[in-house]
């Protein structure tokens, strides 16, 4: 015979489905917590995906104008000059030009070689040569590294040249040869490159989802009176701030559920549009997707919780909303750190508050998964949910809290 529910778990489920209800009919969460995690942040992202990958292309094959000075005595300037197909070279008389010609942005970037550059080429000795280009400018930047391939490409056939003179050969100078060979898959290492990002929005989205209807159903019911009339109805106090919490709970995880899902509709359109160009496969499997939910679960509940005590705390919403800055720092600053560390760190990060999903969620996508680490980070996650939900519930049955004036 199944379990009856009992009186107060009844009430509680009671409450719950009459604020989910309320909660759901608000447009606001409708829009924050649906519609822009499954439309709009794809949409965002795949319009990035597209527009990073042309400009990538580009970057790559967009022609360039450099000017050059003196770049005669360098042996075989002409012949390499003339190869670099992305490369348009002007000749200019004196440096004070090719100056002033970067600095109006006519050309990109300037090399100056000095007068004496053949004859000291000739004699065994070492050029040096200058190059001029403006750090403000991505094109100027772009076309610096070309013209540094150019100088390299002359400075090997010059080594060459003077090795051939001692009767020498080149291999000389590389005794060892390296090879290198990389044996992580390319879905894998595409999961390290989404590792930098996906766990940051996905946090966020589950820390802060729930926060219009947290601050709705404390400070928003102390705000239009409707506090007292709920809590003389038959359901308790902690039956209603359960009740409540379940809520903000569903909200916040609903939030992260549909994020991972546009993040995932996204990664499988517009990033893959510039995979190509990061030689690295970007996909997401559904494995990983499984484990992605299962740690935003508590960190959902641990928010949720922490929000309707600022919530519970506040006298109205504009008092909440002011409360909830140093809870998103303390939120933000652990997602951000996470994106700059790497997915395989020591345990002790594993019972860090947000850090500890952050860091799982990386490991999960790149495929190195530490199974310690990852039952640890939910455990921990799980008891701090747990201490916030404790917390909230006292807050909300202290009346000298709850009615503040």
């Amino acid at each position: 015979m199944p379990p009856t529910l009992t009186p107060m778990t009844s009430r509680a489920r009671t409450v719950f489905i009459k604020e989910l209800r309320e909660t759901f009919r608000d447009r606001r969460v409708l829009l924050g917590v649906i519609v822009s995690p499954l439309l709009v942040t794809p949409l965002l992202l795949l319009a990035m995906g597209f527009f990073v990958g042309q400009k990538v292309q580009s970057d790559r094959t967009e022609t360039l104008v450099v000017a050059v000075v003196g770049a005669g005595a360098l042996p075989g300037w002409e012949s390499i000059a003339a190869g670099a197909d992305t490369l348009e070279v002007l000749t200019l008389a004196t440096p004070a030009e090719a100056e002033a010609a970067v600095r109006d942005r006519s050309v990109r970037a300037a090399l100056v070689v000095p007068d004496d550059a053949a004859n000291t080429l000739a004699d065994g000795g070492n050029v040096r040569a200058e190059l001029l280009f403006d750090g403000a400018s991505d094109k100027s930047r772009n076309a610096l590294s070309r013209l540094e391939g150019l100088l390299r490409e002359i400075g090997r056939t010059e080594v060459t040249r003077r090795l051939a003179a001692q009767g020498l050969e080149r291999s000389i100078l590389e005794p060892i040869a390296q090879q290198s060979r990389d044996l992580a898959q390319k879905e894998k290492t595409g999961g390290f490159l989404l590792g930098m990002i996906l766990p940051y929005i996905v946090i966020l989205s589950a820390s802060f989802g729930g926060m219009t209807s947290a601050f709705d159903l404390a400070a928003g019911e102390k705000e239009r009176g409707t506090m007292e009339t709920l809590l003389v109805s038959p359901a308790s106090r902690h039956e209603i701030i359960l009740g409540k919490l379940g809520t903000i709970a569903v909200v916040s995880v609903c939030a992260a559920f549909c994020a991972i899902a546009g993040l995932v509709a996204a990664v499988h359109g517009g990033f893959a549009m510039a995979s190509h160009l990061l030689d690295a496969g970007l996909a997401v499997s559904y494995p990983a997707v499984g484990a992605m939910l299962l740690l935003v679960i508590p960190l959902a509940l641990m928010t949720s919780a922490l929000l309707l005590v600022v919530s519970t705390f506040a006298r109205n919403q504009k008092e909440a909303q002011a409360y909830v800055f140093p809870f998103m720092i303390l939120v933000m600053l652990p997602a951000i750190l996470s994106s700059v560390l790497g997915p395989e760190n020591a345990l002790g990060l594993a019972f860090v508050p947000i850090l500890n999903t952050a860091l799982a969620m990386k490991q999960v996508l790149a495929g190195s998964t530490n199974l310690l680490f990852l039952v640890s980070a939910i455990a921990s996650s799980a008891l701090y949910a747990a201490l916030a939900m404790r917390l909230s519930v006292r807050m909300f049955e202290r009346e000298n809290i709850l009615f503040r004036t």
